[in-house]
């Protein structure tokens, strides 16, 4: 039997949502605030939300990597959750709604191989653009979501969600176990959907080996 782990990156390997804050930092906080409330809303969908959020964002990339690489606090026990998860024979992977181009240099950094799976970014001097690498809209909620990828996983064997965020709010849906905190645990405590919370890595490596 196939067991894949499943583990979203922003908010969830890192501490903080190095998407937002990129787009806050680096793009224009005002566009910022309004995308993110239209989002909260519902006047928007993630897709567009993150587009319009780096249009504005015109630094070149190796600004933005050497700035991340200084700033970025990791989640704890994440190193440890890769090797105990290969140790043992699970299928560990990343999905995220961010980019390889600001992931990739992280997982390096920290000396950590994992199956990723994300969007693109061409860092364009006149402004970032995403290039979607996931459906443009899901059967089941309707906006271009992690589930399509997520499913590919699924077959006959278990799969686990770890997550934090909207993003992860379909898929975690569509698997058989979940590991999560801040808004995707009140997302699922508002549905009465089961969940197992967590607050660092070593929290879902003890859920695992039970």
């Amino acid at each position: 039997m196939i067991r894949t782990l499943v583990v979203d990156f922003d908010g969830t390997v890192t501490q903080e949502d190095l998407l937002d804050t990129i787009a806050s930092r680096f793009g224009d906080p005002e566009v910022y605030r309004e995308v993110d409330e239209a989002l909260d809303e519902g006047r928007l969908t993630l897709r567009e939300v993150i587009t319009r959020e780096y249009e504005p964002v015109r630094r070149p990339l190796e600004e933005i990597v050497a700035w991340e690489l200084e700033n970025v606090s990791i989640r704890p026990g994440f190193r440890e959750l890769v090797q105990l998860a290969k140790s043992e024979g699970w299928r560990f992977v990343i999905v995220s709604s961010g980019f390889h181009e600001l992931i990739e240099p992280i997982l390096e950094h920290e000396g950590v191989d994992v199956e990723l799976h994300a969007n693109r970014v061409d860092p364009r001097p006149e402004g970032w653009k995403v290039l979607w690498r996931y459906d443009e809209t899901c059967d089941s909620c309707g906006e271009s979501c992690k589930r399509s990828i997520v499913q590919e996983f699924a077959g006959d064997g278990e799969l686990v969600y770890v997550g934090d965020g909207y993003s992860d709010r379909c898929a975690a849906e569509a698997s058989d176990r979940v590991f999560a905190t801040k808004g995707l645990a009140r997302y699922l405590d508002e549905r009465g959907i089961p969940y197992e919370r967590f607050d660092d890595f070593h929290d879902v490596a003890h859920g695992l080996a039970s």
